[in-house]
């Protein structure tokens, strides 16, 4: 885990999105049909992962506190357990220190799954490559 804080993480594939709501982050794996909500200091913690720096940079920039980094570090394993989060290919960036213009608030995740059917049955999804609302040809169908 110590390893992991000094890692680069980018969203583990094109089905993790993400969205800023200002006070909470949602991100959703399309993938799974389970969505996240993210609040206290955890949005502004899954904005720089997701642009690449590493949990310890991060807990610098908050004034690098050893508990902040164990808070910072405790939201990444969460993180990486839901699969949101992959090792990025390209190393972290240096860390910017100071210039959170914000202060540490314990980070939130809460996790939902109450609405999984919906995202998993979305007909969107299942269609040929000549797009909605045509559906893909069965095998032996006409066509």
């Amino acid at each position: 885990m110590d390893q992991d804080l000094d890692t680069a993480f980018c969203p583990a594939g094109t089905g993790i999105i993400f969205r800023d709501f200002g006070d909470e982050m949602v991100v959703a794996n399309l993938d799974t049909g389970i969505f996240f909500s993210l609040g206290g200091s955890a949005p502004a913690i899954w904005a720089a992962l997701a642009e690449g720096h590493s949990a310890r940079g991060i807990a610098t920039a908050f004034g690098g506190d050893p508990g902040i980094l164990a808070s910072i570090g405790g939201l990444l394993g969460q993180l990486r357990a839901e699969a949101l989060l992959t090792p990025a290919a390209s190393p972290a960036p240096a860390p910017a220190a100071g210039v959170a213009p914000w202060a540490f608030v314990t980070p939130l995740l809460e996790r939902f799954d109450d609405l999984q059917g919906l995202l998993l049955v979305d007909p969107i999804h299942e269609v040929s490559e000549a797009g909605w609302p045509l559906a893909p040809q069965t095998l032996g169908g006409a066509g």
